[in-house]
């Protein structure tokens, strides 16, 4: 048997959902408005005059080299992440699931990124990683590899992901 909500009245669940709407249009569709019609126009650095430019900023921006570079790097950076988080989280739980011997441990490792803080965690990444004092550094440079995330974009792209 099917269980359904009946509302008896016409406006009880508009009424509902009024809030939620309010508060997306406020912090969604709002700014989304503001930023597409100010991409639309190009403002003095005091914001004191603006004039309407229509597509000309998005033709400049894609004329740019740099800017096509930094898109690149942000694309790449976006699929990395996304595809090492993905395979990673679906390969933990199999895992999980097919440890027999110190499962209990296991399952608490993977509980422990929620109990520690974000920025703690942060913070310690920067240490291991440092370069004069990093612990995984010191281990790299015995295998023969420098590390310096400060000095090698590549390390430091591989570092964030």
């Amino acid at each position: 048997m099917e269980k359904r909500v009946l509302f008896r009245s016409q406006w009880l669940p508009w009424a509902l959902l009024l809030p939620q709407l309010v508060i997306i249009s406020a912090f969604f569709f709002l700014p989304a408005g503001q930023a597409l019609l100010q991409s639309l126009q190009t403002e003095d650095a005091f914001g004191m005059s603006r004039e309407w430019v229509g597509l000309e900023n998005f033709q400049r921006i894609f004329n740019d080299a740099g800017y096509l570079a930094s898109f690149k790097t942000t694309a790449l950076f976006s699929v990395l992440v996304a595809a090492s988080g993905i395979c990673l989280a679906l390969m933990l739980p199999i895992f999980a699931d097919r440890i027999v011997r110190g499962a209990m441990h296991y399952k608490t490792l993977l509980i422990l990124p929620y109990a520690v803080a974000p920025a703690i965690a942060g913070v310690l990444w920067v240490f291991i990683f440092s370069p004069s004092i990093g612990v995984a550094t010191w281990y790299l440079s015995k295998w023969g590899l420098t590390w310096n995330h400060l000095m090698n974009e590549n390390q430091a792209m591989a570092l964030i992901v």
